[in-house]
């Protein structure tokens, strides 16, 4: 793999000390790993206080409400195909014991929820090697998905990114108003159908029927030049964004119900089944890579 250019400076000192060991495996924990994640709509970037157009079927206006979403089991992929753990950093505010949370919301026009600052990045750690691909899951691992919030070291700490003691966290919240849905259109992913604690326990679930944790897997990328990207324009394309099905209990939206039709389309693009869906679903293409 080639040397990444944050080691340039570092080996040109020690090629002029006349020091060895100069290199990309130079360091005795690894090398830094920084992924960038990029939100777009379309062509354009994903902002706070804009108002976009032209999306889901009915081509409507989206002005953002909420854009978050968690990743754990993070992995680097090497040449010959061999996966390897990537060491998040422990930052204790967006990285903490192998999850991640991605903030793209501000607080500027309708991002009234979260916080003002926002996080872009996955950083880490790996073994030096030549690295070919990414791969990771959406959401919080099932070990961590039942904690108690209200205490909870951050990144899982926001009440905001939590549904009840049940149904755990919101692995996914995109939020945006829309000209038909003017209270605005949701879509929280997370696992339904949890059951209570186990006997004996207050907290967690003794199981939840469906985990609804996508599997990314990310080719070609390149760490050194290649980011992320995560375009809602082509998310939403075959989904009426102004109006919620007419099926009774329902959320507007899609919050992960098994009996809402309003979520076959992106779930199938995040490569999860559905019951209502006809087939199986193919791999995801929400995540891409540029």
């Amino acid at each position: 793999m080639p040397l990444p250019r944050r080691h340039a400076a570092r080996c040109l000192s020690a090629m002029l000390l006349g020091t060895l060991g100069c290199g990309i495996g130079s360091e005795p924990d690894g090398i830094e790993v920084v992924i960038p994640f990029e939100a777009r709509v379309g062509s354009e970037p994903f902002a706070c206080g804009r108002v976009y157009s032209g999306l889901g079927t009915t081509g409507t206006t989206y002005e953002p409400m909420e854009y978050r979403l968690y990743l754990h089991d993070l992995r680097l992929v090497t040449a010959a195909g061999a996966e390897v753990a990537l060491r998040l950093d422990q930052d204790s505010v967006w990285q903490r014991e192998g999850t991640v949370l991605l903030d793209f919301a501000d607080k500027s026009g309708l991002c009234t929820n979260g916080t003002q600052a926002t996080n872009h990045l996955v950083r880490g750690r790996a073994p030096a090697g030549e690295y070919t691909g990414v791969r990771f899951k959406v959401g919080v691992p099932a070990s961590l998905n039942h904690l108690d919030a209200s205490t909870a070291p951050a990144p899982l700490n926001d009440m905001s990114m939590f549904w009840s003691w049940r149904s755990g966290y919101l692995f996914m919240r995109i939020e945006g108003r829309t000209e038909g849905l003017t209270e605005g259109h949701f879509m929280h992913l997370g696992s339904t159908n949890c059951a209570p604690p186990p006997e004996g326990q207050t907290q967690g679930t003794a199981g939840c029927e469906f985990g609804n944790r996508p599997e990314v897997a990310l080719d070609a990328f390149d760490l050194e030049r290649s980011k992320v990207v995560m375009d809602l324009k082509a998310f939403y394309a075959g989904t009426n964004l102004d109006v919620n099905a007419n099926v009774p209990n329902t959320a507007i939206g899609c919050m992960s119900q098994p009996t809402d039709p309003d979520c076959i389309d992106v779930f199938a693009r995040l490569g999860l089944s559905h019951p209502g869906q006809p087939q199986a679903p193919g791999p995801q293409s929400f995540f891409q890579v540029e």
